[in-house]
């Protein structure tokens, strides 16, 4: 591949072993429990994967986009599940790493390239969900105390329940202060008096990860946990600025792949009379032939805006957001593929084949839907 080179061969090796030693034999741990990958996260930064993301300042190595890429592609092939989680560590924590604090870099983000505690990121609720003008969790002033007061609820935040601080979107109490924008990001933790983990849904796919309800009720925070403030543009800044959806589309492409050389390794083993199904069928070569194509199509999609971001590129927020739709459509397609061609034996939940399928959908509905994104991507043509 184009972007490969000794040290990344190396990384991707470092990559590989750890899924097979790690991730993959957790799976089933998580399909059947739900349970969260605690360990595996904790491990994964201390190989320094999770530090790939991030800075020297945070403790981090990077930012080395292409690399961290990599290691989601590798991590995908086994559990779509554990790349996204990995994704949902970075979303939050980006946030903090880029605003100039070095007390709050030093308690919560050094803690989470460490892989001491997860975070999480709060935005989505019933009335509109990600859309910032329905936002109905807000804040006041409690200047007597030097807190803010935050009352509302979160629907479908990943990490709920498993995260020692929550990033919460809030909106700014009329009248807005300057510099202050009209929607705001507060840290809580989890043990903050009023503050709340609801129901924990029991989803698709994604069994390891958990993704809850948060009720906040005059939950009281120190002012001193306002993150930053934006106007309505955020959305932008912080989904298209810290990519979340280029580096879900690199676990995207490691679960097509996954699959994908599972059911060729199948096609080519499983007996059809004196040869295999593969030298038996020239339709089932012909559609090996086109996942192939989607899959490699997708490859260098994903990777050149990696690249660019590697490069500086302040300039890929549609195609960022075009490899989280494409990575999601093609993880999809190649997932249902396959799973007819294991024939009976791929609907069969022990085989572990109609997972990436469940796994799949999870990924082209998580972070935002698909016509959601078709519309972001078209507002930055």
């Amino acid at each position: 591949m184009w972007y490969m080179n000794e040290e990344r061969e190396q990384l991707k090796k470092m990559a590989h072993d750890f899924t097979q030693e790690e991730v993959k034999p957790f799976v089933k741990e998580m399909e059947e429990k739900n349970a969260f990958p605690h360990e595996i996260l904790k491990k994964a930064a201390e190989l320094g994967i999770t530090g790939l993301i991030f800075p020297e300042s945070c403790d981090g190595f990077g930012p080395n986009w292409v690399d961290f890429g990599i290691c989601l592609e590798e991590i995908g092939k086994e559990s779509d599940c554990v790349a996204n989680a990995l994704c949902s560590q970075y979303a939050a924590t980006s946030i903090m790493a880029m605003i100039p604090d070095q007390k709050r870099i030093d308690t919560i983000v050094k803690p989470v390239v460490h892989g001491e505690f997860i975070l999480a990121t709060a935005q989505c609720e019933p009335m509109g969900q990600t859309m910032l003008e329905h936002m109905g969790t807000r804040f006041d002033w409690d200047y007597t105390n030097n807190q803010v007061v935050i009352n509302g609820g979160k629907i479908f935040c990943t990490n709920a329940g498993n995260a020692e601080y929550y990033l919460v979107t809030c909106k700014t109490p009329e009248p807005i202060q300057e510099p202050m924008g009209k929607f705001t990001y507060i840290l809580v933790h989890k043990d903050t008096p009023g503050f709340q983990v609801g129901h924990i849904e029991n989803k698709i796919g994604w069994h390891g990860s958990s993704t809850g309800q948060l009720y906040f009720n005059d939950c009281r925070v120190p002012m001193e946990n306002i993150v930053a403030s934006f106007d309505m543009n955020g959305e932008t800044t912080y989904f298209g600025g810290c990519n979340i959806g280029v580096l879900m589309a690199a676990g995207a492409l490691g679960g097509a792949e996954g699959v994908f050389e599972k059911a060729l390794n199948y096609a080519k083993e499983r007996k059809h009379g004196d040869k295999s199904l593969f030298e038996s069928y020239q339709a089932m070569r012909f559609k090996f032939a086109e996942l192939y194509m989607e899959i490699e199509s997708l490859r260098g999609l994903v990777y050149g805006v990696l690249d660019d971001l590697d490069k500086g590129s302040q300039d890929v927020t549609a195609r960022a957001w075009a490899a989280k739709l494409k990575g999601a459509e093609v993880f999809e397609h190649v997932a249902s593929e396959c799973i007819v061609l294991f024939g009976g034996n791929g609907i069969i939940v022990e085989n572990g084949i109609e997972r990436y399928l469940r796994d799949a959908k999870m990924n082209a509905i998580g972070c935002f839907a698909l016509p959601h994104i078709s519309d972001m991507i078209g507002s930055h043509l």
